[in-house]
């Protein structure tokens, strides 16, 4: 079973200017439901991380580009920030190549951006072994080194995704460029 969190995150949300409207208006995302998302399905925020946000909408959305600001309660997580479910993901990774080896079928794999085997491990693990999964985290690295010779990398951040939002995204505002500085 997954522990219970109590904490809190400030979370921001990529997104284009309709979308963020509609959000806002309605009061519910629409959920990420690709097979290439790496933390699975679900409505994907930056933990803490607007500027990373940004970034991503306006490489995605261009000048329609928004950002919305939620407050997330973890809840039941499955957090890979520590070492605590690495085996059982590895046990799940192995139950799921057995059982695409026995269907004669190739099992998907990551490639580049689509992390399409990731996306299938973490979906099998929050649906079957821990279905009272609210929210996994995770941190990515990701980017080019900041300095030469560095590990440190210029994009990477720490991604939560919320795969049950009723009482987990506990407020929505709409971020934009005055609220987190010029970008």
């Amino acid at each position: 079973m997954l522990a219970e969190s109590k904490r809190h995150i400030v979370g921001y949300h990529g997104t284009s200017v309709h979308n963020a409207v509609a959000v806002l208006h309605e009061g519910t995302f629409r959920p990420s439901q690709n097979d290439y998302d790496w933390l699975g399905h679900g409505i994907y925020f930056w933990e803490y991380a607007p500027y990373r946000a940004w970034n991503w909408a306006r490489d995605k959305y261009g000048a329609n580009a928004a950002v919305i600001q939620a407050t997330v309660r973890l809840g039941r997580c499955l957090d890979l920030t520590d070492i605590r479910y690495t085996e059982i993901i590895r046990g799940a990774f192995d139950e799921l190549r057995e059982v695409y080896a026995a269907k004669k079928m190739f099992i998907p794999t990551n490639r580049g951006r689509a992390r399409c085997l990731d996306c299938l491990v973490i979906n099998y693990v929050a649906q079957y072994i821990f279905p009272e999964c609210e929210t996994v985290r995770a941190p990515f690295l990701e980017g080019l080194p900041i300095f030469e010779g560095s590990a440190l990398l210029s994009a990477s951040h720490v991604q939560v995704v919320v795969r049950r939002p009723v009482g987990i995204i506990t407020e929505v505002v709409r971020a934009n460029e005055l609220d987190i500085g010029e970008l």
